[in-house]
């Protein structure tokens, strides 16, 4: 995070577009939190005399349609992160590779050997986020 918000001048041109992105990430998952706690507030029943009940249950089933905005939003934000984190690593292999022939496997194995390990996880981890 450190370099999107003081590293190299590409980084620089999308610091606000990513600031506003994790922004509005945020408050969306908040009012979503909020609007789930007071619905499940709303319909909790409380356990019987004389019967010891742990936990608690609700009168309704629960209504996941809350939720949904949050996992989209969430999906697109990934999503985000991991073009821009692959355009990074392309524009950076491309000045490298002065023509198209020169992308060939052992080089694009090379150029991944050689990366940082927090970008290298970055990518790992953005990618692994779509096969669970």
């Amino acid at each position: 995070m450190y370099q999107i918000f003081h590293g190299t001048e590409g980084l620089r041109k999308r610091q606000v577009f990513l600031t506003f992105v994790v922004i509005t990430e945020s408050v969306a998952v908040i009012i979503v939190c909020a609007t789930t706690a007071t619905w499940v507030e709303k319909r909790v029943i409380e356990p019987p005399a004389g019967i010891a009940w742990p936990g608690c249950m609700l009168s309704e089933i629960p209504n996941t349609a809350l939720t949904i905005p949050a996992w989209i939003i969430a999906i697109l934000v990934s999503t985000i992160f991991l073009g821009l984190t692959l355009q990074l690593i392309y524009s950076s292999m491309k000045l490298r590779f002065s023509r198209f022939g020169d992308f060939t496997i052992s080089n694009i194995k090379e150029e991944i050997r050689n990366m940082q390990p927090v970008t290298l996880t970055l990518v790992r981890d953005s990618v692994l986020f779509y096969f669970p």
